[in-house]
Parts: C-alpha cells; structure tokens; sequence
C-alpha cells in the first residue's frame, strides 16, 4: 500500500515565542494547525537531561495544572512568566523561540497531543516587537 504525504502537513512551521513580557505566543500558522482555542489550556514540562527542549501538550478542556489558553483579538498566548523566570530564561534581553514538533511518543504520558519544543535564541534589538 502506497501513503501519501501531505505537503500542508510537512511545510507549516510550527513555533512560539517568547515575548518580552514573559508570555509564550503562538504563530498564526500554530494557532491554525493546533486548533488553539479559549476552551484550550496546555501543560508545559521539561526534557531533565536537556534542559532546552521543552514538551508541551494540548488539552481540549481547561484543566487547574495547566495553563489556560488567553487571546486577545487574534493573539494567542499563555501567561508564563513565572515558569520563565524560574527556568532563568532571559526573555527581556534575548528573543526565544520554539520550534514545535509533533511527538506523539509522550501523548499518554503528558495527558494530551504533545509537542517537542527546541529552543534557539537571539539577541533582542531594538527592531524587535512583541
């Protein structure tokens, strides 16, 4: 049997970022492929032999150990300073994205569809908008 690919699938790149108020924000594309809506919240964990890769998981409901998926207009976006500032992620000085790939393998594990989250980064100029 034969199994095509779906190019939309495989050419969408999915990422987040962290903004300079600590919030982790979600491309237009990301929201879409996602399906990120109010009613959505997501668990956020950490790789303990790699500390730059996060998992994330989405949930379909709003649960009290995750966080709550907020919107304003069409930004999309999770209140996550805190977690950032305990990781000692310096979001005020360097822009963070994550790259989100599908990682189906912890789906049971993480209670929901998750995604491997790697870090890359940058200075943070002046050009820079949130």
């Amino acid at each position: 049997m034969i199994v095509k690919f779906d190019a939309k699938v495989y050419t969408v790149r999915l990422k987040a970022t962290i903004q300079s108020s600590g919030r982790l924000g979600f491309t237009s594309d990301t929201i879409e492929q996602l399906k990120l809506t109010p009613e959505c919240s997501i668990i956020l964990a950490q790789d303990s032999d790699n500390k730059k890769v996060l998992y994330m998981a989405v949930l379909r409901e709003r649960r009290d150990d995750a966080f709550p998926v907020l919107s304003a207009g069409k930004y999309v976006y999770l209140n996550t300073r805190q977690l950032f500032d305990a990781l000692k992620i310096d979001y005020v000085n360097y822009v963070n994205f994550y790259d989100l790939v599908r990682y189906e393998e912890a789906d049971e594990e993480m209670g929901g569809e998750c995604y491997k989250m790697t870090l890359r980064n940058r200075v943070r100029t002046s050009e820079d908008k949130d």
